[in-house]
């Protein structure tokens, strides 16, 4: 008998894996990181000279800015999740 508290291994029935699970962040250069998942690109990471980051989706549009790479990493999945769930 499953446990209602746990997914059932045997099924996908009631599993939530985030949508930004098996992200691959890759550094191209100093500044500037790309991700991808299974192949697929999702956008990057572009440092600015003052230290913050501009975040741009997969289509290069610019989708967020943000103070760091922790949080402009952040804010890219959470805008990739936002666009694959709408």
């Amino acid at each position: 008998m499953a446990s209602s508290l746990a997914p059932d291994p045997t099924t996908d029935e009631g599993r939530s894996a985030p949508l930004s699970y098996g992200v691959l962040w890759s550094r191209v250069e100093d500044g500037f990181y790309v991700a991808n998942r299974d192949g697929v690109f999702l956008g990057y990471l572009d440092r600015e000279a003052d230290g913050t980051y501009r975040v741009f989706n997969g289509r290069s549009r610019l989708v967020g800015a943000a103070p760091d790479r922790r949080a402009a990493m952040d804010a890219l999945l959470a805008h990739h999740d936002q666009e694959a769930t709408a």
